[in-house]
């Protein structure tokens, strides 16, 4: 079946959005920064200098989360409705189209716009002023505006001319709007009508002759102006008046030549002029009778729903939002600024980090942290970091079902979610192996951890022999290295070349041992006796985690960018336009 979904719906959408930051159960959006490395072939795709197109799918949204670097929530005040921006072209060489809101492929604009809002019909000022066109035509023909750059000034409420146009002002962007939301590409728009600048609902502005008609009858030399030709439709109080072209102009006697409202009226949702109303006019107040033999046409132009200038965002189609965020220095040192970022997104209604709680905090450190109590050298930004963490000596191994239970002889240094291989030993009973291979463990004590095997594969009776536990190595990425406090801020990332083993596990660091930086060759040990907070980062036993929960929420915007550099002594002002 035919069907459309119309304009207004893709304003209700982005209405809609906006809305949603400021309701009383607000969602909470977060603008993130992250992607410390470059972009590599091998890995995410793309380069630097040609960063890759962003693919909408499971496995990238969890790989924003592992190369986060910081967040800043949105507030309400930065989002705004925007429209594509349009400047005053005074070159005399620009033809705006006019307020037509009926353009189709069939009826195309005089730019070749097929819908309204992919048309020119408004434009902005140097004074930061916008306004509509309501007719764009000189003697029936759309032309290029013929204005200068100290006009048009006026913001009255009714239409003017300028330019040899008809135009409506709409609003004037403020100082603040100016600072935070205009764009090379985009004007932010008001919701709101200006005070007194709304015209009223279903009044009638523009006629437009859309065949010129023939008649005989024409008793002037002159052009014949006939007033009060009643305006048809569903509203009352509409009147035009209709120039028709007298004897002395002979390629144009008896025909119309223009048509100007001369009373409004109010309520029509549709309307025209009928030719047998201009012959009566015309017969009351002209010497003479004219007869039509060929009929004129007329379109009457139909202003929106409140009237010109009611709702500017809607009337020029606001159905783009745009969202301001400053990154100002640190952000109480949640943002690095001694590295760069290549992605930056929105995330919606993330958690706190280990829990199903909303996050609300104004910004949030995306990195792991370690407190180290010593170190050598200094570690360097994106360099690889590791962990050579000692192998315990394996004590026991009890069963209970398909769960296993490993007992080492000292404080084994290991975390929940480490990953170690078990190799060596027999069972007595069945599956004597299987007990073997790599496992993720959780720890339960300093001297114990477990693991699942598959109930195919669960030994019994008592091990015997020599076991021996190897962990996986934990390896990260360098975001920062506070030298001042000794402290290694770090991702963990699955690309091979940055930061993990070559199976991409994520293996957490944890214990006192050793760090190493792989390029820098600087080493640091884990203070694991720190618990507190510093520079707004809270330690646990030297380790310190992102603020929010991985994988929360929903990420719903990903860009991708050439590296962008931060400095303490800088702002990064950052807009984000999405279209509904």
């Amino acid at each position: 079946m035919p069907a459309i979904i119309t304009s207004k719906f893709r304003f209700h959408n982005a209405e809609q959005f906006k809305e949603s930051f400021s309701e009383s159960a607000a969602t909470n959006y977060y603008l993130y920064i992250g992607r410390p490395s470059a972009f590599a072939t091998g890995t995410t795709g793309g380069t630097d200098a040609a960063p890759p197109t962003p693919v909408d799918a499971r496995k990238t949204e969890a790989f924003q989360w592992d190369d986060m670097m910081a967040a800043k929530k949105i507030d309400a005040t930065g989002v705004t409705h925007a429209i594509p921006r349009r400047d005053l072209d005074i070159s005399g060489s620009t033809i705006y189209d006019m307020y037509r809101p009926d353009y189709s492929a069939s009826k195309t604009a005089t730019s070749g716009a097929t819908n309204l809002f992919d048309s020119s019909f408004y434009f902005m000022t140097s004074a930061y002023r916008v306004y509509k066109v309501l007719n764009n035509a000189v003697n029936g023909t759309a032309a290029a505006w013929s204005g200068t750059e100290g006009t048009p000034t006026s913001t009255s409420a009714s239409p003017i001319t300028a330019g040899n146009y008809t135009i409506k002002y709409m609003y004037t962007l403020s100082t603040t709007q100016v600072q935070n939301f205009l764009t090379p590409d985009f004007i932010p728009a008001p919701t709101a009508p200006e005070s007194g600048i709304a015209l009223a609902d279903g009044r009638l502005d523009t006629i437009v002759v859309t065949n010129v008609g023939a008649s005989s009858g024409v008793g002037s030399a002159a052009d014949v102006v006939v007033y009060n030709v009643p305006i048809r439709g569903d509203g009352a109080g509409g009147l035009a008046s209709v120039t028709i072209g007298g004897t002395t102009d002979s390629s144009n006697t008896g025909q119309v030549k223009s048509v100007a409202v001369t009373a409004n009226g109010t309520g029509y949702t549709h309307a025209t002029i009928l030719a047998a109303d201009i012959k009566e006019q015309y017969d009351i107040q002209i010497s003479g009778t004219i007869t039509w033999t060929t009929d004129p046409v007329f379109e009457v132009i139909i202003a929106p729903d409140g009237g010109h200038g009611s709702n500017p965002a809607k009337e020029l189609g606001g159905h783009f939002c745009m969202m301001d965020v400053k990154l100002q220095q640190t952000e109480t040192f949640d943002f690095s600024v001694v590295n760069d970022f290549r992605q930056l997104g929105i995330v919606r209604n993330p958690y706190q980090y280990g829990t199903t709680n909303p996050y609300t905090s104004t910004s949030a450190r995306q990195t792991f942290a370690i407190k180290l109590a010593s170190n050598s050298g200094s570690f360097t930004v994106d360099e690889k970091i590791s962990q050579a963490l000692a192998t315990p000596t394996v004590s026991a191994i009890t069963v209970s079902g398909s769960t296993l239970t490993v007992t080492t002889s000292a404080a084994h240094g290991f975390a929940t979610g480490q990953m170690v291989t078990i190799s060596g030993g027999t069972f007595g009973g069945g599956a004597t192996t299987g007990h073997r291979g790599t496992h993720h463990i959780t720890v339960t004590s300093t001297t114990q951890f477990t693991y699942t095997v598959g109930t195919q594969r669960t030994p019994t009776g008592t091990v015997t022999g020599t076991v021996t536990c190897v962990p996986k190595v934990p390896q990260g990425t360098v975001v920062e290295f506070d030298a001042s406090n000794n402290i290694l801020f770090y991702i963990q990332t699955p690309y091979t070349d940055q930061g993990t083993g070559s199976t991409g596990e994520k293996i957490p660091f944890s214990g006192n041992a050793t760090i190493t930086g792989a390029g820098s060759t600087a080493t640091g040990v884990p203070d694991t006796s720190y618990s507190s907070s510093l520079n707004n980062t809270s330690f646990t036993a030297g380790y310190s985690n992102p603020e929010m929960q991985p994988d929360s929420g929903d990420i719903i915007y990903i860009e991708n960018r050439k590296p962008i550099s931060r400095a303490s002594d800088q702002t990064e002002d950052i807009k984000l336009i999405v279209e509904f």
